[in-house]
């Protein structure tokens, strides 16, 4: 599989209404150690708490077949919709499915969206908000040649976001543009392969993208600055001309697509419309001449040129991101490999003491792997780790036995560091759905440290406050098998009786247990 499954899972997600960040979605998936398979896909899915499923289904069980669904068809994945009895791939009608497909299918159930997604979204739609304010103080500012500034304003835009779709496909990004516009047999649209083909020498060394993004950019900027000095007619008076530039290279463009490619480019297409939309408007629409203008040409110069520097400086950083990218994947696919994991865990510390009488117990107890979490009430990085383990419990309780240790030290004159510890102990003795001992600590962990916010949680849990008596007995517990298994911090796991190799990021144990629990250590 390659990136035109990436291109149809990320489409997919957005049918559902469901939005990821697609560049780490694209580093999950390819710092995989079985990139580029279909666990992979799945494993990417796992990691933004999208659940999903795969199902192997024959020809003769087709009516059973959801309305949309990923398939693998020659060893690629595609979207699927099955509406009234009408199949299409990718939004293209498929008459031959049923004989091309490998009768596997891959669909989601639910999400739980990750609240950096909706930062930034959030971000971007502040950042169009600001230019959308600037641009209406430029048009009250001066309403000279309003019509043609509206003109000049909307196209500009359209083009910059276009142009810069256009430089993310080229480098191998994700878009907002449907896979359907995108790329459609019935369209005989192929952007991907428009922009990436190498048919002509010429484009192994000009990147058309760039081109677009500074022609846009500069063509922004200048148009800002020479607004605020009120002399927009010697920016038209430029562009009048100027645009007639543009005629060739629009023109190569059509004739490669036209006639090497053999493909349209949608998003060419918009950049070309653009662009003599406003030479059209630039030569049919009046304005007042202005002679030349020292400080407007020297705006002007300092607009284009800032631009130039700012792509410059844009497409270094892009291609240092890109480097660093490619060794993180590298790294992630070394260090997620089950079998370097499972080599460097028989190399740890081992148990000395696997009496986990005392310990607060978790899923299967007749299960033949254990994973065990040592932690502490008041220990930050325990706080960071805890979503990972709370979803490990939900997710495998069924299969592994999870056991929970404090780390306490009950000589301590700590009287709060000691209730503490006690309250919560208690709400495991006393409550009867064992789960409230994991909400109390996930609930402690956000109000740790912040004594205003700490009434709230006291009144929550205060009903399974009891005698000290029994959970002291249960913390001594505690308290002796950290102590003789030499734990000396915190969060530390063990899977079984091996510790946890401190060399690997605690969060990245969620991809080593579906393998871990294949095996047997004992």
């Amino acid at each position: 599989m390659t990136r035109k499954s990436f291109t149809a899972v990320t489409n997919y997600l957005d049918d559902h209404k469901i939005h990821i960040d697609q560049d780490e979605f694209e580093l999950q998936l390819e710092g995989h150690p079985d990139f580029p398979s279909l666990l992979a896909f799945s494993d990417a899915l796992n990691f933004f708490n999208i659940e999903n499923y795969s199902f192997r289904i024959d020809n003769d069980e087709k009516d059973i077949l959801p309305e949309d669904f990923l398939a693998l068809i020659e060893g690629e994945l595609a979207v699927v919709n099955n509406k009234e009895h009408t199949i299409t791939v990718n939004g293209s009608p498929s008459e031959d499915f049923f004989s091309k497909w490998e009768n596997i299918i891959l669909i989601i159930d639910n999400y739980e969206e990750q609240p950096r997604t909706k930062s930034k979204l959030k971000n971007g739609s502040v950042n169009w908000g600001i230019a959308a304010l600037l641009f209406l103080f430029l048009f009250a500012y001066d309403s000279s040649h309003l019509t043609l500034k509206l003109i000049f304003v909307a196209t500009g835009l359209i083009g910059f976001i276009f142009a810069y779709e256009a430089y993310k496909k080229t480098h191998g990004k994700g878009t907002f543009i449907p896979v359907g516009v995108c790329r459609s047999d019935y369209l005989n649209t192929d952007c991907d392969l428009v922009f990436n083909s190498k048919k002509w020498k010429i484009f192994n060394k000009v990147d058309l993208s760039e081109i677009s993004l500074l022609f846009f950019t500069s063509q922004l900027v200048c148009f800002i600055l020479l607004s605020l000095i009120k002399n927009i007619e010697f920016f038209f008076e430029i562009y009048r001309y100027g645009l007639f530039a543009f005629i060739p290279i629009a023109s190569l463009s059509l004739f490669y697509q036209i006639f090497v490619v053999k493909k349209y480019c949608p998003v060419c297409m918009v950049i070309i419309a653009s662009v003599c939309i406003q030479l059209v408007a630039a030569n049919l629409i009046f304005f007042t001449d202005k002679k030349m203008d020292g400080n407007a040409a020297a705006l002007f110069f300092i607009g284009c040129f800032g631009s130039l520097m700012a792509l410059v400086n844009f497409r270094t950083k892009n291609r240092i991101a890109q480097k660093n990218e490619n060794t993180l994947k590298r790294n992630l696919k070394f260090r997620r490999n089950y079998q370097f994991f499972k080599n460097n865990l028989s190399l740890q510390k081992r148990l000395i003491n696997e009496d986990f009488s005392s310990a607060f117990v978790f899923g299967n107890e007749n299960a033949d792997q254990t994973l065990t979490f040592v932690t502490n009430p008041f220990c930050k990085h325990c706080k960071e780790f805890y979503p990972v383990f709370l979803k490990l419990v939900k997710k495998y309780s069924d299969e592994l036995r999870i056991n929970i240790f404090f780390d306490v030290d009950l000589s301590r004159d700590d009287l709060d560091n000691r209730t503490v510890h006690i309250n919560l102990t208690n709400i495991y003795i006393n409550s009867e759905n064992k789960i409230e001992f994991l909400e109390a600590l996930n609930g402690w962990y956000e109000v740790q440290g912040y004594s205003e916010n700490k009434n709230g949680w006291y009144q929550k849990y205060s009903k399974y406050f009891g005698s000290s008596e029994h959970a002291l007995e249960l913390l001594r517990g505690h308290e002796k098998w950290v102590s003789s298994n030499s734990v000396h911090f915190t969060p530390n796991i063990f899977m079984n009786d091996s510790e946890y190799p401190i060399q690997y990021e605690r969060a990245d144990l969620e991809f080593f247990i579906p393998e871990f629990l294949s095996e047997n250590y004992n």
